[in-house]
């Protein structure tokens, strides 16, 4: 998915409704700047370290490299969690409206050469508690941040994350539950391989993402297969997709 323009496009817009004149206000730039600072170094109020998991008993469903890890942060993180997310205001750029979602993207644009760009402190404390409990090595650290708001009815389609990242993806779940589906790449469905060589790959597997849950996958549920979001039936689900931008 192409986030880079959409993002361009979705700020485009912005700043032509804000400033169609194109006329400078210092002192919203001001602000602007301090809210910034404050995003960046501010940290959760309550969040635990994590120690090292046994990830082989949190397998789940039928496709190879899906991991589910129901209750992974508690009610008290969850809503440390949400007051960050929500600390960015809705007239902030940061928030990008799609179609069916808004999110905001942190650590820089997913792009080659990759320029990073440091993710707020609270995004970091999330980030090491991956690896202390062992799901991200320490010299592929997730460096990258969507968060994804979605509201009753909204969705996102089959998609794959592609070769721009570490092939390990963590999706903390909080605000509301969803449904995620994983089913074959179309690559492997147009050739005819899921009759011949690749007999082996599921049609498709869907459970729920509880609130509060950690979703992971890697191996072939990265590399074969789409994945998509949906019923959000109550609620306001607000997910996490951390990785590691893995270009140069």
């Amino acid at each position: 998915m192409d986030f880079r323009q959409l993002l361009r496009e979705e700020r485009r817009r912005a700043r032509e409704t804000a400033n169609p004149v194109g006329v400078s206000d210092p002192a919203a730039s001001k602000e602007v700047a301090a809210d910034s600072e404050f995003l960046l170094h501010s940290s959760l109020r309550v969040w635990d370290e994590r120690s090292k998991t046994d990830i082989e008993q949190f397998r789940k469903g039928p496709i190879p490299g899906v991991y589910y890890i129901p209750q992974w942060i508690t009610q008290e993180e969850e809503e440390a969690v949400l007051e960050r997310v929500y600390a960015v205001p809705d007239s902030n750029d940061i928030w990008v409206q799609l179609k069916h979602r808004r999110l905001q993207m942190w650590g820089g644009e997913v792009k080659s050469p990759f320029e990073p760009k440091p993710l707020p402190h609270w995004l970091t404390q999330i980030s090491q508690s991956l690896v202390d409990a062992g799901f991200f090595r320490e010299d592929k650290k997730p460096n990258h941040a969507l968060i994804n708001e979605y509201g009753v009815g909204d969705c996102i389609l089959p998609h794959e994350d592609g070769p721009s990242y570490f092939p390990l993806v963590a999706i903390i779940s909080t605000g509301a539950e969803c449904r995620v589906t994983y089913e074959p790449h179309r690559a492997l469905a147009g050739n005819n391989q899921l009759e011949s060589s690749n007999s082996d790959i599921v049609q498709n597997s869907s459970f729920q993402l509880e609130r509060r849950s950690l979703l992971l996958f890697t191996g072939e549920a990265y590399t074969r297969y789409l994945h998509s979001i949906d019923n959000v039936e109550v609620g306001t689900r607000v997910s996490l997709t951390i990785r590691r931008v893995d270009l140069r």
